[in-house]
C-alpha cells in the first residue's frame, strides 16, 4: 500500500512530515547482548553564531555536520596531515598507534591503521575522508560539503553558506534552515521536503555544554485544560484499531513492534503513535537509500493487508513477542506523560526553554529517547547503526564540560547495535531526537482534536479543544522555497559524485610502491579483514573499497559488470542491483 501524507493546519510542520493516513476509521498518523562502549559519528546542529565559538565534540559522522567539530585527522595521531603540508614526500611515518602515513600515487596524504586498513585521506586538492572499521567510508568534506554516510547506505549531504544550511538526503527528501528573528528574538525556519510536498518547522537556537543547539518550537500551542485532558486516564481503557496492516513499513518491522492491546490513556496511544512515525520514516530512509533506477523499493512487506486491532494479529495470533517489549514502550509513554504535564503548567508556550535539553535533564531522572534518523556508531573498534524507531535510555544528564551524552540501548531492529550497548551521543543530535518526540505529540493532539471521537477515543470535552493558538513566530518566518526539493536532490548528487572521487582516489596505491612500468602492474589497494559483504543499493566505489579493483569492467548505456575473478557485481544506476 502506497503511504500517503496530510496536512493538517493545526500540526506542526515537523510532525506533518510524519502523518500517515491510516485505514478505515484509523486516525492520520505520522512508524548476542553487547555492553559495549559505542560512540556516534552523526551531528544535526546549524550554522551558528561567529561571535561565541561551541566546545568542540567528539568526531561524528552519519548525519550532519557541526561548524567546530573535529574533522578527520585534526589532534589525533596517525591522523590526516601527519606530515604537515606542502609537496608530499615518498617518506612513510609510523605512529605510536602503529598507523602509518604515506602519499599514494595521486599525492594524496593515506593513513592506514596498523591492520593495514585505509583509515582517513586527504587529497592535494584538501578534501578529507574517514573510513570506518569495516573499511567503508564515513565521511568526506571538501568542495564546500559534507558527506555522512548513515547505516545500511544512507547518505547525507550538507551544504551551509550565509548561515542556511541544506541538508539532503536524496530522491527528494531533506530540509534547509533559514534564520530569522521575531521580537529581538532568534529563530530558525526548516522547510522539509518529501514525496513532493514541502513542510515547515521551527526551532529556537540556544547553547548547552558549549554546543549550539536548535529546541523545536510549536507552530500552534493548545489550552492548558486539554493537555490535563490528555495527561490524566481516561476513564476506561480503549481498545483501538490501527489501520497499518497494509503498510509497507508495518509488514517489513512487524518482528520489531507491536501496538498497545489497550489504551488507558492518550500517552499510550501517543506513544504507539510515536513509534509508528518513525518507523515509517525508517522504511522510506531504507526506500530512498537503496531505490533502483526505475523507483521501485528493495524494501518488501512479507505479510499481506490485514486490519491490525492493536497488539492481536488475526494472521498470526502465535507469533512471537516483538523485539520492544512492553516495558520499554511504557518508557516512552512514561516520557510523554512528563512532556504533556509540562505543557499543561507552562505559563508562556512560546518560551524556547522549554524544548531544551537544560530544561529536560533538571530533574535528574532517567529519560528515553526514540531514534529519529539513521547514526553510524563505532563499539569496540567495529562500526554498528542505529535507525529510526530504535529506543535509547539516558541515566543522568551528561557531565558539564561534555559535548556527548552515554545512553544504553533498550530496542533495536535486527542489524542494528545490540541491545544493551552503550552508545555516546553528540549533544546535537540528543536535541534532535528530543524535538522529534516534541513533534510527535503535537501531530497527535492535533489528531485527536481535529477528529474528537474516532476510531472509539475519547472525545476532548468541548473547552479543551477550543482557543487554538497560532504561535507569533511561526507567522514571522521567511517563505518556503517550492523549489527546494530540486536544489536539495542536485546537492546529494554532487555530493555521491564527491565521495566516489575521493575514495576512488583514497584506494590509489601508494607513491613508494608505485611501478614505473604500466600502472597495471600496482598492487591492489588494502582491503578490510574478515567477510567481503556486497549489498544491494552499494555504489562501485564502495564495492571497489570492499573488493578491491575489478579485473575488468564491462559497460553498457544502462548498466555497468564489475568482473572479479569470484563473481559479477552488475551496477544499474550506480548503484548494486544483482550479484552473480
Amino acid at each position: 500500500m502506497t503511504i500517503h501524507w496530510t496536512i493538517s493546519a493545526h500540526v506542526s510542520a515537523v510532525a506533518q512530515l510524519a502523518a500517515i493516513v491510516l485505514l478505515g476509521s484509523a486516525v492520520c498518523f505520522g512508524a548476542a547482548t553487547s555492553q559495549k562502549k559505542t560512540t556516534t559519528t552523526h551531528t544535526t546542529t546549524s550554522a551558528k553564531p561567529a561571535a561565541k565559538a561551541p566546545a568542540h565534540p567528539a568526531a561524528n559522522g552519519a548525519h550532519g555536520s557541526t561548524a567546530g567539530t573535529s574533522r578527520p585527522g585534526e589532534g589525533r595521531a596517525g591522523g590526516m596531515g601527519a606530515n604537515g603540508g606542502g609537496r608530499p614526500g615518498n617518506t612513510a611515518v609510523r605512529h605510536p598507534d602503529g598507523s602509518i602515513t604515506s602519499h599514494n600515487a595521486r599525492g594524496g596524504e593515506i593513513t592506514r591503521s596498523g591492520d593495514g586498513r585505509v583509515a582517513s585521506y586527504k587529497d592535494a586538492n584538501g578534501r578529507e575522508a574517514r573510513f570506518g572499521s569495516n573499511g567503508r567510508v564515513r565521511e568526506v568534506h571538501g568542495n564546500g560539503m559534507d558527506v555522512y554516510r548513515g547505516p545500511r547506505g544512507m547518505r547525507r549531504t550538507v551544504v551551509e553558506r550565509g548561515g542556511v544550511r541544506s541538508v539532503a538526503y536524496g530522491h527528494g527528501r531533506g530540509y534547509i534552515s533559514r534564520p530569522y528573528s521575531w521580537h529581538g528574538h532568534s529563530y530558525y525556519s526548516r522547510t522539509y521536503y518529501r514525496d513532493g510536498r514541502y513542510y515547515r518547522g521551527y526551532y529556537h537556537p540556544y547553547y548547552y555544554h558549549g554546543v549550539y543547539l536548535h529546541g523545536y518550537m510549536p507552530a500552534y500551542y493548545y489550552p492548558p485544560v486539554y493537555y490535563g485532558w490528555a495527561y490524566n486516564p481516561w476513564p476506561a481503557p480503549v481498545v483501538y484499531g490501527w489501520g497499518w496492516g497494509a503498510a509497507p513499513w508495518y509488514g517489513y518491522y512487524g518482528a520489531y513492534f507491536a501496538p498497545y492491546p489497550v489504551y488507558p490513556g492518550a500517552a499510550y496511544w501517543i506513544a504507539d503513535y510515536l513509534m509508528a512515525a518513525s518507523l515509517a520514516d525508517a522504511y522510506a530512509a531504507g526506500v530512498a537509500a537503496g531505490q533502483a533506477s526505475d523507483g521501485t523499493a528493495r524494501l518488501h512487506a512479507p505479510n499481506g493487508p490485514h486490519l491490525l486491532l492493536a497488539s492481536y494479529s488475526p494472521d498470526d495470533s502465535s507469533a512471537a513477542p516483538p523485539v520492544m517489549s512492553k516495558a520499554v514502550k511504557d518508557a516512552v509513554s512514561q516520557e510523554i506523560s512528563r512532556e504533556l504535564a509540562a505543557a499543561q503548567k507552562t505559563q508562556d508556550p512560546s518560551d524556547g526553554s522549554t524544548a531544551s535539553l537544560a530544561t529536560l535533564l533538571a530533574d535528574g531522572q532517567p529519560h528515553v529517547f526514540v531514534v529519529n534518523t539513521g547514526l553510524t556508531v563505532s563499539a569496540s573498534g567495529q562500526d554498528c547503526g542505529i535507525t529510526e524507531g530504535d529506543v535509547l535510555s539516558l541515566s543522568a544528564a551528561p557531565p558539564e564540560s561534555a559535548t556527548t551524552a552515554d545512553l544504553q540501548v533498550l530496542a533495536s531492529k535486527q542489524g542494528d547495535c545490540a541491545i544493551g550497548a552503550s552508545v555516546s551521543v553528540g549533544l546535537d543530535d540528543l536535541q534532535e531526537m528530543h524535538n522529534h518526540l516534541l513533534a510527535n505529540i503535537d501531530n497527535a493532539m492535533a489528531q485527536m482534536k481535529d477528529h474528537p471521537g474516532q476510531g472509539g477515543l475519547p472525545a476532548p470535552p468541548a473547552e479543551a479543544i477550543q482557543g487554538t493558538t497560532q504561535a507569533p513566530y511561526a507567522a514571522a518566518a521567511p517563505p518556503a522555497d517550492p523549489n527546494g526539493a530540486a536544489e536539495l536532490d542536485q546537492q546529494a548528487q554532487q555530493g555521491e559524485q564527491m565521495e566516489q572521487q575521493v575514495v576512488t582516489d583514497a584506494n590509489a596505491p601508494d607513491q613508494a610502491a608505485a611501478p614505473a612500468a604500466s600502472p597495471a602492474a600496482a598492487p591492489a589497494p588494502a582491503r578490510p579483514a574478515g567477510p567481503i559483504t556486497i549489498a544491494l543499493g552499494q555504489t562501485q566505489a564502495e564495492v571497489i573499497q570492499s573488493k578491491g579493483q575489478p579485473l575488468n569492467v564491462v559497460k553498457f548505456p544502462n548498466k555497468t559488470i564489475f568482473i572479479y575473478s569470484d563473481m559479477k557485481v552488475i551496477f544499474v544506476g550506480g548503484k548494486v542491483s544483482d550479484v552473480q
